[in-house]
């Protein structure tokens, strides 16, 4: 005989169980519910008997604080972006929200996704994704939903954000490369109008102008891997104009350098020194060894949370914007790796 599917218990079921009244039973699943240890003793023995679990979406949408948080991502199979979004998670599971993720393909679908959540009376968003339009933050605003941007466009106001210092970024890579001595510099540039990356990119190609120092620009069709892959034979058909190269990504660094080892056995860093960006697990691996910089993904995961619950609180605060720390990794990519 087949299985015939049970009906879920509910909270009236387990009062009668525990001879309690369905009020008690609410109280004993609330934080700082007033109820006598007793009481709550035999509510939550009838529970674990009847199996029964708390519906708290229903009782989200009844105190207008559902707990739920949206994560808005994009990118989701490259290294930096999935252990940022892991320890986001984390963050917020440790805090007692539920995170809610949705992975974004391209730039239209960051409005929309923002959208869907609200229908879920969501507590928060925290968005490392294209930067949404300027209407879905002012309807968040209208619904007292805090967002905090992760390293989107600062052009966009109202929303609390983190923020990578792209002026900052770009000077400690041109000084990273500067110190080995090198007098010609290159870059690989993504095409791709991501505010973090094109921007540090093109910061350290006007920290090289204003040194006097020529600079390539290498336009790369990504920030991946392949990309990295593919810019192989421009990087070398230049490198008579190129001491340095700075590499926006570890990813694209990661590209560079096996294709300039397994192509045309160029010797880094002491014919081309490399600098990544990123400091992804990888970049440490015996195999690259990259030299790169790096940004403390596990303290932009704890401030984004930490500005959410601070805009929860106080509402009408001022806009704040806590910048990433950024630490130099010298490592053998690079003539001076200490």
């Amino acid at each position: 005989m087949a299985n015939i599917p049970r009906k879920k218990p509910t909270s009236y079921d387990v009062a009668k169980l525990a001879g309690v009244h369905r009020s008690a039973v609410s109280r004993a699943f609330s934080d700082g519910g007033s109820i006598s240890a007793k009481t709550k003793e035999k509510v939550m023995k009838a529970a674990e008997v009847l199996e029964y679990r708390v519906n708290f979406f229903a009782r989200g949408l009844q105190k207008q604080n559902s707990g739920l948080v949206g994560i808005v991502a994009s990118r989701l199979d490259t290294p930096y972006r999935a252990k940022q979004v892991k320890l986001a998670s984390h963050e917020l599971i440790r805090n007692g929200y539920t995170p809610i993720l949705l992975t974004v393909d391209k730039s239209d679908d960051v409005s929309g996704h923002m959208s869907n959540l609200l229908n879920y009376n969501i507590t928060g968003m925290i968005v490392t994704s294209d930067t949404p339009p300027a209407k879905i933050i002012e309807e968040c605003i209208q619904y007292n939903v805090p967002i905090v941007l992760i390293n989107r466009d600062p052009s966009i106001t109202g929303t609390d954000r983190i923020q990578l210092d792209i002026e900052h970024a770009g000077q400690m890579a041109f000084d990273m490369l500067r110190r080995g001595g090198a007098k010609k510099f290159g870059v690989l540039m993504p095409q791709s109008q991501t505010y973090t990356v094109v921007g540090r990119a093109e910061v350290f190609a006007q920290k090289c102008r204003d040194a006097g120092l020529p600079i390539s620009i290498i336009k790369t069709s990504g920030q991946s891997y392949t990309a990295g892959i593919e810019s192989t034979q421009i990087v070398y058909e230049n490198l008579a104009n190129i001491d340095a190269i700075f590499c926006t990504t570890d990813l694209m660094a990661f590209g560079l350098l096996d294709g300039l080892r397994t192509r045309y056995n160029i010797a880094v860093p002491e014919r081309l020194e490399m600098l990544g960006f990123d400091d992804i697990e990888q970049a440490s691996w015996a195999g690259y060894n990259l030299s790169t910089i790096n940004q403390d993904i596990q303290e932009s995961a704890v401030a984004a949370v930490s500005l959410m619950m601070k805009r929860l609180e106080q509402p009408e605060k001022p806009l704040e914007t806590i910048s990433i720390l950024l630490k130099p990794m010298h490592r053998s990519t690079t003539l001076i790796n200490v």
